[in-house]
């Protein structure tokens, strides 16, 4: 018998999510249509489905899902699937012939509204046929609570390879599931583990008495982030409440031009892309009269805290955050691209997360307030949007011998902060996923064409 405690970070994504806010992230991949058909131009599915689950054990938390511990008494567990079924989780669809590049970004959109099924481990995986330049799509969905954006990226590289024709994979195992932990047990291990807490309480609270620095540093940061949660933003036209359908577009920009803007100014690769932004943001609210005194849009910014050994079957999340005021004032790129460089130099050593992670930490002790003060806490972070760029591997990657050539990530939005901007680099090229309220952006796929344009803008100043 044998379960996996649920990391507090991971919980998070779990509590907060409801019907019409699913928590899941993912990516739209299109491959070289060739190698993963067979004779008479289908798709080879039973291959590919026998390929992931050859591949699974290499990330073991794609064949677990999701255990509650009963009334709610501790953080939820992973249990390994008994019934574990490779058919519903590897799927294959198609666009009535020749499927056009709307159709596929309306697809995209429609897959990824619907929330996971919490009976079953959290990621599918939808092979799309029928595309116009007969190229195979892929969709893919994994629960937040798997990870942050970096181990869904280790989570991919799992199922591809770095050349046309590996060789055979030599680790293929068999996998026998562990028996689940009755619930009873785990309701029994929730209870011992609150009994403990007010002991380890007061080991804290004396090691305060010695040590005050700490607890002063953790009260500070808990002060300062309430302070911060209590300055909101002017609302964007998109901070309203969402509703259950999604519009999702795609944008790309060559990496060389990024690096070399990156070159002639002070600046990192985030920092441009936070820049462009701003630029084509500008422009997307000028063109609707909205925030027409040119007021800063606060974009949230996830940063990894991974370590370089903190990869491959390594999932959770280990994400700190940082908020950047975006200068949709500042008619002059150049003075953005300093404005945001100066602002990101300054905030990587902010305290917001470690103050609200206190408060959360606080929360996930009392099981009884945990969701609502989780849902509470994620809904107040003063912010109008989601700006997270996740580094990809630099080079092609190959599926079944089908070269990779293009993905696009795609983050999910919540009632309040109705647009994301997800960005994942690849082989040289920077992949944009947009994902805004079906009925709150109806029109996101301009900011789409002006974040593309805006790269230009930058690269002129080079």
């Amino acid at each position: 018998m044998a379960h996996d405690r649920m990391t507090a970070a991971d919980a998070v994504f779990l509590r907060i999510e409801t019907e019409h806010e699913p928590q899941h992230v993912g990516s739209l991949s299109l491959f070289e249509g060739g190698p993963l058909r067979d004779a008479d131009g289908a798709i080879r599915l039973d291959e590919l489905r026998r390929h992931v689950e050859r591949r699974l054990h290499r990330v073991p938390r794609l064949r677990q899902r999701v255990q509650e511990v009963p009334l709610s008494q501790g953080r939820p567990v992973w249990v390994d699937d008994e019934q574990f079924d490779i058919e519903y989780h590897v799927r294959l669809t198609s666009l009535p012939r020749p499927g056009s590049r709307q159709q596929l970004l309306d697809l995209m959109s429609r897959v990824q509204a619907i929330p996971l099924d919490r009976d079953r481990p959290l990621w599918e995986m939808w092979f799309i046929d029928g595309l116009a330049d007969d190229r195979v799509g892929l969709m893919l969905k994994t629960h937040h609570a798997l990870g942050d954006g970096i181990a869904n990226v280790d989570l991919a590289l799992a199922l591809v390879d770095l050349e046309p024709d590996p060789p055979p994979d030599d680790d293929v195992r068999t996998w026998y599931p562990r028996e689940a932990t009755p619930r009873s047990d785990l309701l029994a291990e929730a209870l011992v583990e609150q009994a403990a807490r007010p002991w380890a309480i007061g080991r804290r609270a004396l090691g305060a008495v010695r040590n005050p620095r700490p607890a002063i540093d953790g009260a500070s940061d808990v002060v300062r982030t309430v302070r911060d949660f209590l300055s909101k933003p002017e609302p964007a036209p998109w901070n309203r409440a969402v509703g259950g359908q999604r519009r999702w577009v795609s944008a790309c920009v060559p990496l060389t031009s990024v690096r070399e803007v990156r070159g002639h100014h002070t600046a990192t690769i985030n920092d441009v892309v936070l820049a462009a932004c701003s630029g084509a943001l500008r422009v997307f609210l000028a063109d609707r009269n909205a925030r027409p005194d040119g007021t800063p849009l606060r974009a949230m910014v996830p940063v990894s805290l991974r370590a370089e050994d903190e990869h491959g079957d390594t999932l959770g999340n280990r994400i700190s955050l940082i908020l950047v005021d975006l200068p949709i004032g500042e008619s002059d790129p150049v003075a953005r691209l300093a404005d945001v460089h100066e602002q990101t130099t300054r905030l990587k050593g902010s305290s917001m997360v470690d103050g609200a992670q206190t408060i959360l930490d606080l929360a996930d002790g009392i099981p009884q307030i945990a969701r609502p003060i989780t849902s509470f806490v994620s809904r107040q972070i003063p912010m109008n949007l989601v700006v997270t760029n996740v580094p990809g591997p630099p080079v092609p990657l190959y599926l079944r011998g089908a070269r990779l050539e293009e993905t696009y990530p795609y983050v999910e939005v919540i009632d309040n902060e109705g647009l994301t901007i997800a960005v994942v680099s690849y082989d040289d090229q920077l992949f944009f996923g947009i994902t805004g309220d079906r009925d709150v952006l109806a029109d996101v796929d301009e900011l789409a064409g002006l974040i593309e344009k805006e790269f230009e803008v930058l690269a002129a100043t080079s």
